[in-house]
């Protein structure tokens, strides 16, 4: 499997996964309709961020990229927060209605701020490096199998 098919794979995955996070932490899971909407601002943010630190985590050390798993997590909770917001307001078949449609460059800044400074922080910041190991090792471990 190449690389970028790779990053594409472990992006998916990824922010499906964490998309969980704020659809329990900030109520967007309250109505089913908000689900859709939730998961593939999820998927895509995974992806892009994915893509963002997958083209250098795998050149770097396991330090390294314990420092951009620390920077992921603000990074991804940006991304999420601006995808929602394009959601909510180019795609309202995805939502409920109930979502106030707000800026997108706002909600992804509050996301990000959110995911960084309140006691969420405690839980989410080792998740976000325990993540960022486990796409650098993806990486790798995927050269490897494609050069032999």
């Amino acid at each position: 499997m190449s690389t970028l098919a790779r990053i594409l794979v472990f992006g998916s995955v990824s922010g499906l996964l964490w998309s969980v996070a704020p659809g329990v932490l900030a109520n967007l899971f309250s109505s089913r309709a908000d689900v859709p909407a939730t998961v593939v601002a999820g998927i895509v943010s995974g992806v892009i961020t994915t893509a963002i630190l997958g083209a250098v985590v795998a050149r770097f050390g396991r330090g390294l990229a314990v420092g951009f798993g620390l920077l992921s997590l603000p990074l991804g909770a940006f991304v999420f927060g601006f995808n929602l917001a394009l959601i909510t307001r180019f795609l309202p078949a995805l939502t409920s209605g109930n979502l106030a449609v707000i800026e997108p460059w706002k909600l992804g800044s509050d996301y990000a701020i959110l995911s960084v400074f309140t006691f969420l922080a405690v839980g989410l910041f080792p998740l976000a490096v325990v993540t960022t190991l486990l796409l650098r090792s993806f990486i790798i471990r995927g050269r490897k199998t494609d050069v032999a």
